[in-house]
């Protein structure tokens, strides 16, 4: 979701007991203590090594050569079937952002680099192209296409597509999809009054395509992370040709250069793939497209779906969904069946979700690390269903983040801390601070408010809960001048890179209505250490320099960290090869009709 890439918790969750619910799924959450510390002690950090941590590297050019590596036992053949609540915002490449959007846009477009999967590793690998990129200063990054790359027409996929492709997401028509290529390109903020888009007949002179198998980037800027960032869906290639210049015919039916093609849409109701004939496998290694179809089926409730991918009936039994979660109602039921849990996709995913401080509002880090202190995460996570949810976090980055290190600044206990709050509280000007709480207006918020208020009450705030309908949350929370001053949010890396993560969310030059940087947080040494950082060339230079960022930032408190949300999801008896993907969805990419 392009303003905060992961969606609010909004859908009511049945409620069970922590009991139950650490007894049935066994999760790991994090292991606190109350023992008193001041911001100025040395983080505790639970990587033994206290090194960043390396979760996707760059593959060779032999990495980046068809085929995907066979998964023992799978075989091609069948069909499988997709449930989801509803239907996919977007399939045009240019408007693709969200994380369902772009699992669907998996089985349909290729990219210039994308990543593959093998035994449980991840690695960045040439998908069009036959490596990863080439540069000498991290501004000029080169790019060869491989042969026998083909569109679904039978078509060949040129340079001059790859171009156009990424033309296209300037067109202010076509709004949606990420932001990064379009403003390493010109340097702008706002890309689009350097270049409007190629609809009227514009080029971009900062990308050349010399022959129709190459394709030179010119970046206004060093960004070492410049692969990462084109193995997003929306930097897909398209032939000019092809392109409607509307914003309908490609978001219902994208012209397809990955494995299987779309033969029917009926939005909000179905949708049908079949295999892309002029796929040539020996080019993907990402790719395997075991089964023959694809068939989507858009509109039941989520305690629909999965009642029926537990029962797995019918054509039920080769079933899956991208995003569904088992609820905390069905956890026990789950667990204690042993046909179901081995059908079980139980994995963390790439978000985080937080507490938004608005620093403008509350300036004094003292009452910031007084709120992070009383905060009752445990009672929060217990109203969306316990462990099922999410595991704990302390840090600004996700685990599945290069650079990521596992610590805790404050050792805060998961329950809070109100003595330790009000000791804070009484080092300040105002010792009993107004705090207004903004939150989803629904019902399962409305008891997480309530926790909230009865904790922060009794470290010493006077709250204010102010309600917000679910339709204008992120309106209201995302304004610059909103009079809240705790709220909801969450984030996911766009690669696995922390400059995907940390400059969008606390880069206070950033800051705008409708933008990322929702805590309002403008530190300029923090702006300054951005730009240091980006500037760097060596990725592991970059990672390391990141997780320091990461507990520099946490110094001052601007957010409250609260869980990295796990996919939860079950799937037909049917299937094999499920599991999650870098995107945090269900992965189609390897599943099999067994």
């Amino acid at each position: 979701m392009p303003k905060s890439k992961t969606p609010p918790p909004f859908l009511a969750l049945a409620l069970t007991t922590a009991t139950a619910l650490t007894a049935t799924l066994a999760l790991t959450t994090a292991c606190t203590t109350s023992t008193p510390k001041n911001s100025n002690q040395t983080p505790k950090t639970t990587n033994a090594k206290n090194t960043p941590k390396q979760t996707v590297t760059l593959g060779t050019p032999t990495d980046s050569q068809g085929p995907d590596p066979a998964i023992p036992n799978a075989k091609p053949g069948g069909t499988v079937t997709i449930l989801q609540h509803s239907d996919f915002s977007h399939l045009d490449p240019a408007r693709v952002w969200s994380s369902t959007n772009q699992t669907a846009d998996l089985l349909l477009t290729r990219q210039l680099t994308s990543y593959q999967q093998v035994a449980g590793t991840t690695k960045l690998v040439g998908d069009l192209a036959t490596d990863t990129g080439t540069t000498t200063d991290g501004k000029t990054w080169t790019y060869t296409l491989k042969p026998n790359l083909k569109y679904e027409d039978g078509t060949p996929i040129t340079a001059q597509d790859v171009k156009y492709g990424i033309e296209r997401t300037f067109q202010k028509e076509l709004s949606g999809g990420p932001q990064y290529l379009q403003m390493w390109l010109t340097g702008q903020p706002d890309p689009t009054k350097t270049y409007p888009g190629p609809w009227n007949g514009q080029d971009l002179p900062a990308i050349e395509t010399p022959t129709p198998k190459t394709i030179i980037f010119h970046l206004a800027t060093t960004h070492a992370d410049f692969p990462f960032a084109l193995a997003m869906q929306s930097y897909t290639p398209l032939p000019a040709a092809k392109d409607a210049k509307s914003t309908d015919p490609l978001d219902q039916h994208p012209f397809s250069s990955g494995p299987y093609k779309i033969d029917t849409h009926t939005i909000d109701k179905s949708m049908t793939l079949s295999r892309n004939p002029n796929w040539d496998p020996a080019t993907d290694p990402v790719r395997h497209a075991y089964p023959d179809h694809f068939t989507f089926e858009f509109g039941a409730l989520p305690a629909d779906i999965n009642q029926r991918l537990m029962a797995a009936n019918g054509p039920d039994k080769t079933a899956m969904t991208f995003n569904v979660k088992v609820t905390a109602d069905l956890a026990a039921q789950v667990q204690n069946n042993p046909d179901l849990k081995s059908r079980l996709v139980n994995q963390v995913t790439p978000f985080s979700e937080f507490f938004n401080i608005n620093t403008k509002r509350i300036p004094d880090p003292k009452v910031r690390q007084a709120l992070l202190e009383a905060f009752p995460r445990q009672q929060v996570r217990q109203v969306f269903g316990g462990p099922i949810y999410g595991d704990f976090t302390h840090t600004i980055l996700s685990p599945v983040t290069n650079g990521y290190q596992d610590y805790d600044l404050y050792n805060v206990p998961d329950t809070g801390d109100p003595d330790k709050a009000k000791a804070l509280l009484s080092q300040t000007p105002t010792p009993h601070p107004t705090i207004v709480f903004a939150f989803s207006d629904d019902p399962t918020w409305q008891q997480a408010a309530v926790a909230v208020s009865q904790a922060l009450t009794k470290a010493g705030f006077t709250v204010v809960t102010k309600p917000i309908s679910a339709k204008n949350y992120y309106d209201e929370t995302q304004k610059t001048d909103n009079q809240f001053d705790i709220y909801w949010g969450g984030w996911g890396p766009d690669w696995p890179g922390a400059s995907s993560v940390i400059p969008p969310v606390f880069d206070g030059r950033q800051i705008a209505d409708g933008g990322s940087d929702n805590s309002l947080f403008d530190d300029s040494a923090v702006n300054a250490e951005i730009d240091r950082i980006q500037g760097l060339t060596d990725l592991s230079a970059q990672d390391a320099a990141w997780a320091a960022l990461d507990k520099q930032i946490m110094q001052s408190a601007p957010i409250i960290p609260w869980v990295d949300p796990r996919q939860v999801s079950l799937y037909g008896p049917g299937l094999g090869g499920v599991h999650t993907g870098f995107i945090g969805t269900c992965y189609p990419l390897d599943v099999y009709v067994k």
